[in-house]
């Protein structure tokens, strides 16, 4: 079977349910339930941290961050995927536009066809990891009372799976079972719409990825016999399909550029709240379930961080490469205004297309690598003061 799309099913439902996939009935409903769920929730995780906003209770405040942090910056995501809804139905639409085009070229359609398995596969694993990750770091609090009980720790209060501020009495039965189903239904949801987030990211790079690659391969196909025949018409096809590449870099860039933004403060929180939280557990010897609950919510954090500086480091690369390619064909022998229209593209090449966070920083490796070097830095700090 041949795939005739870069988006994968599971995507394509999970942004029909967002409200921002273009033609989807009764999507603003789910989209507005949505949104009302996270913030009732949202506003009890906030009152808990209030609640405990004490010295005395600096570990457990510190605990009850990262759950509240995340629903933030789902809030936050949701609201700038929908503010841009219409960048994305051009997305969708330039796609539709690229996968008809190569219905006509076998080589065309096996360059999409390969880039459309990574797309489907990175969006089966992204959600499949951020699933087990959730689970883990959601069922590690009962792993932990269990220990505790185990241990003859006096301790009858029963946690539910984020820590949250109930108005009301919470701990008799069935109010706090069913209470604990749904947090933990509602958390594994926010997860998956962390995910889809992260799997369209890499969906729309790795599409222009392979326009990239159409367009490289077609000017390393240019001959001489070529080049004094109709490379007018092919030249001018060529710059067409660059001017959409590069259309649709920006449309990449403006659609995710707020959402970098806040994925680089909210990492940077979230990983102070789960250091700390770390170097607490390793200090007092709480068991390695506390450790591994806290390092498993660390490697989601910089897995969501090194999906969207993989992106931008990605796109840049591969702009880079139409200009590779252009310069190595044998521009010097076409005709005088042919080879302007050459150097001209190769000189557009030059400009960087990628990712940033707010318009400020480039989302790529060495992004990244500032991240990772300031969290072990501040472990480290925070280990040799504790």
């Amino acid at each position: 079977m041949i795939l005739m799309t870069t988006v994968s099913p599971v995507l394509r439902i999970g942004l029909g349910l967002l409200d921002v996939w273009p033609g989807v009935s009764y999507s603003i409903p789910y989209w507005l339930i949505y949104i009302l769920s996270i913030l009732t929730i949202q506003y009890f995780q906030y009152r808990y941290v209030f609640e405990h906003l004490e010295i005395s209770e600096l570990s457990n405040l510190i605990d009850s961050l990262p759950a509240a942090l995340d629903y933030s910056l789902t809030i936050l995501k949701l609201i700038s995927l929908w503010m841009h809804r219409r960048v994305i139905y051009q997305l969708v639409t330039a796609m539709d536009n690229d996968w008809r085009e190569c219905v006509g070229s076998d080589q065309h359609l096996y360059v999409m066809t390969i880039k459309a398995n990574i797309s489907h596969w990175c969006s089966k694993v992204m959600l499949s990891v951020n699933v087990i990750t959730a689970a883990f770091y959601l069922l590690g609090e009962y792993a932990i009372r269990f220990v505790y009980l185990s241990g003859d720790y006096n301790d009858t209060f029963r946690q539910f799976p984020i820590k949250v501020q109930f108005p009301f009495e919470t701990q008799q039965s069935p109010i706090f079972e069913l209470l604990a189903v749904t947090l933990f239904l509602h958390m594994m949801l926010n997860t998956c719409t962390l995910a889809i987030v992260n799997a369209l990211i890499s969906t729309l790079v790795l599409h222009v990825s392979g326009q990239i690659d159409i367009m490289c391969h077609e000017f390393k196909n240019i001959s001489k016999s070529v080049l004094h025949k109709s490379s007018a018409n092919l030249i001018g096809m060529l710059v067409e399909r660059h001017n959409r590449i590069i259309l649709f870099s920006k449309n990449i860039e403006s659609l995710f550029s707020f959402i970098a933004l806040m994925q680089v403060v909210w990492n940077t929180l979230l990983i102070c709240c789960l250091g700390f939280v770390i170097i607490i557990s390793i200090h007092n010897k709480a068991g390695v379930f506390v450790i591994v609950k806290s390092a498993t919510g660390y490697f989601a954090v910089m897995t969501e961080a090194f999906v969207i500086c993989f992106a931008g480091e990605y796109l840049s690369l591969k702009i880079k490469l139409i200009g590779n390619a252009i310069y190595e064909t044998m521009w010097y022998d076409m005709p005088v205004d042919q080879s302007k229209i050459i150097v001209l593209i190769i000189m557009r090449c030059q400009k960087r297309l990628t990712i940033t966070a707010g318009k400020m920083m480039d989302m790529s490796f060495e992004t990244f690598t500032s991240i990772i070097k300031a969290s072990a830095s501040y472990i480290s700090v925070l280990n040799a003061m504790y």
